[in-house]
């Protein structure tokens, strides 16, 4: 696993290698609002193939992306009145929604459901607008082990590791928030899944 510790003159070539190990497949680490992320391209089927061995989870949890902004995800999942509104007054930030998923049917491990968000991380957010398709975002931890929040945490979880990311983008240590709130949309019937840094009431 290739480290580079983000500092304010390298931004732009760090961002651009993390845009080619994903374009070529490859996963990396990275900050997001709640945690550090463990991510890849979701359309490359192999790259989610190796998310699944890096953090030893089973392939019946489906993982979660980041789209750049809710124009991005109309066009990936069906938006019902109540879930638009509440991802116009929410994004970006913490809080991620399960919709109904409109590609299933040529998806990998789709279960006729996507969940995403628009994340309010800098770094985040400039991946996922230059790199212009949905991220894997998932916690950068090995399952069930607790989330990532330093660069000795990264190291820790994946020390030991047969499969390792490609990229560490080492931003030094993020602050301890709660995970993102989930909530699970079919039509405008909501069910809050996980209550968590964004407290929702539907």
């Amino acid at each position: 696993m290739e480290e580079i510790i983000l500092t304010k003159d390298n931004k732009a070539q760090v961002l651009q290698k993390a845009l080619e190990i994903l374009e070529a497949g490859g996963t990396i680490i990275y900050p997001t609002e709640t945690s550090y992320g463990l991510g890849c391209d979701f359309y490359n089927e192999a790259a989610v193939a190796k998310i699944y061995k890096i953090k030893n989870r089973d392939k019946k949890s489906p993982l979660s992306v980041i789209v750049p902004d809710i124009i991005a995800a109309s066009a990936l999942v069906e938006f019902s009145d109540k879930s638009r509104r509440l991802a116009l007054g929410q994004w970006p930030g913490p809080l991620t929604l399960v919709l109904p998923y409109k590609y299933c049917e040529i998806q990998h491990h789709c279960d006729n459901y996507l969940a995403l968000r628009v994340s309010s991380h800098p770094i985040a957010d400039a991946l996922v607008n230059n790199f212009a398709k949905p991220i894997v975002a998932t916690s950068a931890n090995i399952s069930d082990n607790p989330d990532s929040y330093t660069p000795e945490d990264i190291k820790k979880q994946f020390k030991d590791s047969k499969i390792k990311p490609d990229l560490f983008i080492n931003v030094g240590e993020l602050p301890e928030r709660a995970n993102s709130t989930i909530v699970k949309f079919a039509g405008n019937k909501g069910e809050i899944l996980r209550q968590g840094d964004i407290k929702i009431k539907l």
